[in-house]
């Protein structure tokens, strides 16, 4: 009697959805999220674009923006993040590659500014280009079959039956303040994966945890590749 009592908590359990499998996630439609909103290109445009010529001289002034997260979101750029950030900058000034770097405050350059108005901006911060970082990250849900137990109260603060997969995406881009050149893109992502009690899990943390990753990735890259601009500037200074 008690182990066909058990089998039927068990199977209205399931039912109720108590067991879940992870959905995946969407690369595709995070990257779209971090795309400027409201573009429309004609042929006028493209040309006016391919006549656009590099201008940058190194060492170089460069105004850092960091977008906003979109409202709603469990995430924000916190000043352990820009303490990181900073730290790629000491190394670029180091390496003559920048003279300095500043971070764009919010009231100058507000959430939602357009990239001719984030060039503007870092034109009133005497920059001679601007670095412009966008972020996302999705976060998928699900429980595997200990959660059964989560059914007692303290099953759910001591089964570690929930999970919580997040996956960050960073985008970066490197914009002459004067003609709007592009001269350098980066792309990052970090991924985490915590399973927790229900009753402690946080989507925070996983995601956190991701963005942790995805900016570890992405300051190196960044390092490279302007370290790799200040060499091409400077032959072609050199050659003429």
């Amino acid at each position: 009697m008690l182990r066909s009592h058990g089998a039927w908590i068990l199977f209205s359990l399931l039912l109720c959805g108590c067991v879940t499998t992870s959905s995946g996630f969407h690369r595709e439609m995070l990257e779209s999220s971090l795309q400027e909103k409201g573009i429309q290109i004609d042929d006028k445009d493209v040309q006016a674009a391919a006549a656009v010529k590099p201008q940058l001289s190194f060492p170089c002034r460069i105004a850092v923006y960091l977008d906003h997260p979109e409202h709603g979101c469990s995430w924000r750029w916190t000043a352990k993040d820009k303490d990181l950030m900073k730290t790629w900058a000491c190394s670029l000034k180091e390496a003559g590659v920048v003279s300095d770097v500043v971070f764009m405050n919010g009231m100058f350059a507000p959430k939602d500014s357009s990239l001719k108005e984030l060039r503007v901006a870092a034109a009133k911060y005497g920059a001679d280009a601007v670095f412009i970082i966008k972020a996302a990250e999705e976060t998928d849900s699900y429980h595997n079959p200990a959660s059964l137990l989560y059914a007692t109260l303290i099953g759910g603060y001591l089964v570690p039956g929930s999970h919580r997969d997040s996956l960050f995406l960073m985008q970066g881009g490197l914009v002459d303040v004067g003609n709007g050149y592009l001269y350098a893109t980066v792309e990052t992502e970090g991924e985490a994966n915590l399973v927790r009690p229900t009753f402690i899990m946080k989507d925070k943390d996983s995601i956190e945890a991701a963005k942790k990753m995805a900016l570890e990735n992405f300051g190196p890259e960044l390092i490279q590749q302007m370290k790799s601009l200040c060499s091409k500037e400077l032959a072609f200074r050199q050659g003429k």
